[in-house]
């Protein structure tokens, strides 16, 4: 039950560093945006290469993103899995524990 446990706590390990990685490349798109906005209304670099440029940065980091949801996709279904186990380890123990139990108040 302990492995259990230990593959748990590195599921949520590696769940939390997707996060992480995850709110650092919202935070750096939200940057981005906040910068774009700031130049299309100052009239700086709007060419069409200026732009087409952030699309294809825009773009790169969308398919980024989309990774890392999968990442973190994968890492639940393995929580989902550990915890799955963990269930039936308890249920196990717990009928052994039963019939030792009725072995003893039985006799």
């Amino acid at each position: 039950m302990a492995e259990i446990c230990k593959d748990i706590d590195a599921g949520l390990i590696a769940l939390n560093a997707a996060i992480n990685k995850l709110n650092s490349n919202l935070s750096g798109l939200d940057k981005r945006l906040k910068n774009l906005e700031r130049n299309s209304n100052s009239g700086n670099d709007n060419s069409d290469s200026g732009l087409e440029k952030r699309v294809i940065k825009l773009e790169n980091d969308v398919l980024e993103l989309g990774g890392v949801v999968k990442d973190i996709i994968d890492d639940l279904k393995d929580l989902l899995d550990a915890a799955t186990e963990h269930t039936e380890t308890a249920n196990q123990a717990q009928g052994i524990f039963s019939s030792i139990i009725d072995f003893f108040v039985n006799e």
